[in-house]
């Protein structure tokens, strides 16, 4: 829908944003709204309560294997959803920082961020990798949970990298690369150009579109595709072992 709005000016809607908004751009309004993140706020919800309730299942079926592959990507998905709803990371790296003594994210923050990310990111890796054999059957299982994994990896490191990195460069990555983006896709006309230049001065749009629109896509896209990966196994399980009956 963005794209029609913001990039084909789709029965003039852009028109009516550039006249009336001080931002011309539908995505950055859109993401204002309390709508898409809390949207993946659920999804990783529903994620978490149908991979636990796979490894009850399979513990009171006494699938070991079973039980932990999917006790093991459960606890994965409650640290991506408190990571996801309270930005934990944040006020732990701001802690360590302010014991380092360093100006802004700092190295020592830096070094934690990461260390942070692959904790999470390789509990659901070792679970993948470990237990193959539980899910290898299952195609659509593994269909869903390789998009899903390397759509939320993607938006992680991205998340990761648009501020980590920031310090250490000495500018702002998503800044810089939302510039390409933005002007790319959608100034494709003198008067979205002019709106763009004085929307600049009133805040950061290129950074915002990564921000909002680049990364929260690509981690609803994977919260998706986790959830489904998990429904399609749960479906098939319980029909193998006659638990539906």
């Amino acid at each position: 829908m963005t794209y029609l709005i913001d990039a084909r000016n789709i029965f003039g809607l852009q028109d009516f944003l550039i006249n009336n908004l001080d931002t011309p751009f539908f995505w950055y309004h859109w993401f204002l709204t309390p709508v898409e993140e809390p949207l993946q706020w659920y999804m990783l919800g529903a994620t978490f309560f149908v991979f636990s309730f796979i490894a009850g299942i399979a513990f009171m079926n006494k699938d070991k294997n079973t039980f932990k592959f999917w006790g093991l990507m459960s606890l994965g998905l409650l640290f991506m959803l408190v990571e996801d709803a309270g930005d934990v990371r944040h006020t732990y790296r701001a802690i360590i920082t302010r014991i380092f003594e360093a100006e802004g994210y700092g190295f020592m923050g830096t070094i934690f961020e990461l260390v942070y990310f692959l904790i999470i990111g390789l509990i659901l890796l070792f679970a993948i990798y470990k237990y193959y054999s539980v899910y290898k059957d299952y195609k659509n299982t593994k269909l869903y949970l390789g998009l899903g994994y390397v759509f939320y990896g993607l938006g992680v490191s991205a998340s990761f990298v648009g501020s980590a990195f920031n310090p250490i460069l000495g500018f702002s990555v998503y800044e810089r690369i939302g510039v390409i983006f933005v002007e790319n896709i959608f100034l494709n006309n003198q008067q979205i150009i002019d709106a763009y230049i004085l929307a600049t001065e009133q805040t950061n749009i290129n950074f915002m579109f990564m921000d909002r629109v680049f990364e929260e896509s690509l981690e609803l896209l994977g919260a998706a595709g986790l959830l489904c990966s998990g429904l399609y196994f749960l479906i098939a399980y319980l029909n193998k072992n006659e638990l539906l009956k």
